[in-house]
């Protein structure tokens, strides 16, 4: 875990958030859309809220791949770490640790004091 910390530190320091063509950055291009300069609007961080509690809920009824759906959803209006963090904790749910430790990573970059996001790699 050390490494991975290590690595995804790496990576914070040089990941780039712009908006022009030549732009580098380790973020999914989905992400980066939502994380760019002005942001998601007020209205697409509240429709990801309630797509999120969606999510948890079916979560909490073991729906695992109807809650991936709902955070996918919520990761397109706003690439928030949380959101990563729990589809990972869904793909996990699966038995899916590949996809999930992906999520994760991802979560990581985005934010890498997001504690629980380790958690979740397993």
């Amino acid at each position: 875990m050390v490494d991975l910390f290590n690595k995804t530190k790496a990576k914070s320091s040089t990941t780039t958030h712009s908006s022009g063509p030549s732009s580098t950055s380790t973020i999914p291009a989905a992400a980066a859309a939502a994380t760019s300069a002005s942001g998601p609007s007020e209205a697409d961080k509240q429709a990801a809220e309630a797509l999120k509690a969606k999510g948890n809920a079916l979560m909490g009824q073991k729906l695992y791949d109807s809650a991936i759906e709902q955070y996918t959803e919520a990761i397109k209006l706003d690439a928030n770490p949380v959101y990563y963090s729990n589809r990972a904790a869904a793909w996990g749910g699966l038995g899916e640790h590949e996809k999930a430790a992906e999520d994760a990573e991802r979560a990581l970059e985005i934010d890498p004091k997001f504690s629980k996001a380790y958690s979740r790699l397993g």
